[in-house]
């Protein structure tokens, strides 16, 4: 069993929507779920820049993982910091 961590594509969209259902379900806000693929991609991948970065696992070539992350601008010390949204496997 071979695991691999690298930054995800577009292509990856479906199955980071799928993690992200699945997070939501676990952390039991499904019903208030309302993020879609097509919000993955134009979200992530389609705009500049994009609105959350995501790094994927794959197992096997399956994806099994997610981390989603995104930068903040400013913060209360005036710099950019860096916020992990979701870690889920």
């Amino acid at each position: 069993m071979k695991t691999i961590i690298r930054k995800a594509i577009e292509s990856d969209s479906e199955n980071i929507w799928r993690l992200m259902k699945e997070f939501a379900i676990f952390e039991k806000y499904d019903d208030s779920f309302a993020i879609t693929p097509q919000i993955v991609r134009e979200s992530g991948f389609r705009k500049s820049p994009p609105d959350f970065h995501c790094f994927v696992s794959e197992i096997d070539k399956e994806i099994s993982g997610i981390l989603v992350y995104y930068f903040l601008p400013f913060t209360a010390l005036n710099r950019p910091a860096i916020y992990l949204k979701e870690l889920f496997c």
